[in-house]
């Protein structure tokens, strides 16, 4: 076990670990862990259960001492256990690093895409996942825009009070 991990595990804490294919993506120690999994979301406490799960698009939220950041992930896994969480995801997004227009425009071009694949008949098969992936990604990223943007919701983004 490494250092982090034992520190992790002797205060209460869960040793978070997202990583993509370029690389780890967020390392943190936290309180909680919330994820998409494709038969809905769960969460993980320190104690949990081994866990395995697969992954949807959607919002990662943690808390660490009274604080909730959220990132958007891609599809993948996640492995949880007693004082970790692995999250291994095609994509990654801090919630502070999303920029709605670029998305919108990639929304805008995948949905164009899929409606033009559809139009030539073809409605299954590696391309069509493709376009539906990206659909699935920036709906992802806009919601989490939407739902928790500064002073709407009863939330908080990034720990701030409303």
């Amino acid at each position: 076990m490494a250092d982090a991990e034992k520190s992790a595990a002797s205060d209460g804490a869960i040793h978070l670990e997202v990583v993509t294919r370029t690389g780890l993506a967020l390392r943190a120690d936290v309180d909680e862990v919330q994820a998409p999994s494709v038969q809905g979301e769960f969460g993980v406490l320190h104690g949990h259960l081994p866990l395995l799960a697969a992954l949807k698009s959607g919002v990662l939220s943690y808390r660490t001492k009274g604080t909730v950041k959220r990132a958007v992930i891609g599809p993948g896994f996640a492995e949880a256990g007693p004082d970790k969480v692995l999250v291994i995801t095609e994509h990654f997004v801090d919630e502070d690093d999303i920029d709605p227009d670029a998305t919108q425009e990639a929304l805008d071009k995948a949905r164009t895409a899929l409606e033009s694949l559809r139009e030539e008949g073809v409605t299954k098969g590696a391309r069509v996942d493709e376009q539906v992936s990206r659909i699935d990604w920036c709906e992802a990223q806009l919601a989490m825009v939407e739902l928790w943007r500064p002073g709407h919701r009863a939330g908080t983004r990034g720990g701030e009070s409303n």
